[in-house]
């Protein structure tokens, strides 16, 4: 008894000395490793010490130095290279064995079990008064060795379907994990492409800041020949270098986009921040010329081949059969079972009352074959709770069904309009733009011949930079919204 209650005690201390594996207090550092107490740190440096054995495991796949890369050769390294579709296909491969596990439930389940040890029995055995002799009361002991082998196989026969739910639920599950992994490729197609276009958006303006410095210098040199002929102030030249500062930093900023623009679409490929690869220009590449006629069939037809609809929609007939599963649980269920065991032993049996002692071997072979019926009658409500929970998760997937279908549909009117827009605003900027050149150069050639200002310069520039910066943006929008609307409609499907 005394040991025992020392164990409870050792016990109880253990439980309570595990928090010092926390920090000593919400102001404290902690120091230490797994399982270990936390020790005393100095000063509140908050820093987490440098475990060398952390796997990295960031992808940096081999690429061609010289080469520049598509879009679609952008998008086949992220698939190959980006952990979110090898989870994806992990989580696939996992439902898919979880419809081995209920398919399983139809088979009899045979489990062999071997049990072995020492017993020592003792029973109370009456003494009796005899004629020549009284025999005293004693007590028979049985002490030995046993082994007892058994296979034994049980084998659900009949549930009232609570198998064929179960076995249907898993199945739904696989299909919204197997089109939720194409779902995958096709989140990562769309945000490879988004910021492939914003790399080039970002590029673009580049080009455009830096032919908007070759022309502040250009008319730097201008103002400069003209004060040499007389014809202007040094007030024109320090306004024209103004001009050049400025757009050497738009220049500088422009250029700061770009990188980050490109370190945007090495994320989104999944591969190493430090990678250097030689991204494909945009470049003449046409945009859509029209944005689809229907919509009100386009959003229809959409919905139907989303994977993230289709797998709702599993997520709903899933649901609905969880609640057969749990109707079943109040029904009988029917089951063989059988035992087949050999029971080997070698006894020593001890009678006080003769003071003698006996050795008996056994070797005792039993068999057994049992049809059963079990038929649940109170168990504390759980059942219900379980239908209830049910129900209600049924109604949730339904309601999550809609929610999804509404959102998506409003995911493509956004899109359909955008790119509307941005198509009409990329005409619209290209004659803007066409424009702005013509009066820019007008403006120059004056300058030059003497018969303009500078501010007369400026505005032109200023308009063409505009202008320009409108048109690059309205085509990257156009591209991104085309994106997105494949997309939404789930018609991005491959690289190409």
């Amino acid at each position: 008894m005394a040991a025992g209650f020392g164990a409870l005690l050792l016990l109880a201390a253990c439980s309570t000395s595990a928090l010092n594996l926390a920090p000593a207090s919400p102001t404290t550092p902690y120091r230490g490793t797994a399982g270990t107490p936390a020790a005393n740190a100095v000063g509140a440096d908050f820093a987490v010490t440098p475990d060398p054995s952390l796997p990295i495991t960031i992808a940096a796949p081999k690429l061609d130095p010289a080469h520049n890369y598509g879009l679609s050769e952008l998008i086949n390294i992220a698939q190959l290279s980006n952990p979110a579709t090898q989870a994806a296909w992990q989580r696939a491969r996992e439902a898919a064995a979880a419809t081995g596990i209920a398919e399983g439930a139809y088979l009899p389940i045979l489990t062999a079990d071997v049990l072995a040890g020492y017993a020592v029995t003792s029973t109370t055995a009456p003494g009796f008064d005899g004629v020549l002799v009284d025999i005293p009361n004693g007590s028979i002991t049985t002490s030995g060795t046993q082994i007892m082998p058994s296979l034994a196989v049980k084998w659900l026969l009949f549930d009232f379907g609570e198998r064929d739910a179960a076995l249907a639920t898993a199945q739904q599950l696989s299909f919204a994990a197997n089109v939720g992994f194409n779902g995958a490729h096709q989140t990562l197609i769309h945000e490879v492409s988004i910021a492939y276009f914003q790399y080039s958006a970002a590029r673009a303006q580049s080009r455009i800041d830096a032919a908007a410095l070759d022309n502040a210098k250009v008319v730097l040199t201008a103002a400069e020949a003209r004060v040499e002929q007389g014809v202007a102030t040094t007030m024109e030249v320090a306004q024209a270098t103004q001009v050049v500062a400025q757009a050497e930093f738009d220049l500088t900023l422009a250029q700061g986009r770009e990188r980050s623009t490109y370190s945007a679409l090495l994320g989104a490929m999944g591969i190493s921040p430090a990678t250097r690869i030689k991204v494909q220009d945009l470049g003449g590449k046409p945009l859509p010329r029209q944005v689809p006629a229907d919509l009100e069939q386009l959003i229809t037809t959409s919905l139907q081949r989303r994977p993230d609809v289709q797998a709702a929609f599993a997520q709903v007939k899933a649901s609905e059969q969880g609640i057969l599963a749990a109707e079943a649980g109040f029904l009988p269920k029917v089951a063989l079972t059988g035992t087949v065991n050999r029971t080997f032993g070698s006894y020593s049996v001890t009678d006080s009352r003769f003071d003698s002692t006996a050795t008996l071997d056994v070797s005792q072979p039993n068999a057994a074959v049992l049809l059963g019926i079990s038929v649940p009658i109170f168990d504390g409500g759980m059942r219900d709770a379980r239908l209830d929970a049910a129900k209600a998760n049924a109604a949730a997937s339904q309601q999550d069904f809609a929610r999804l279908q509404g959102a998506a549909a409003q995911e493509i009117v956004v899109a359909y309009d955008v790119l509307r827009t941005s198509l009409s605003a990329y005409a619209a900027a290209t004659a803007l733009v066409n424009a702005a050149k013509v009066n820019n150069e007008a403006a120059l050639d004056y300058y030059k011949n003497g018969l303009g200002t500078l501010a007369d310069i400026s505005v032109t520039q200023t308009g063409l930079l505009k202008a320009q910066y409108a048109q690059a943006q309205a085509r990257s929008d156009a591209f991104v919204a085309a994106a997105t609307l494949a997309f939404a409609t789930g018609t991005l499907t491959s690289a190409q």
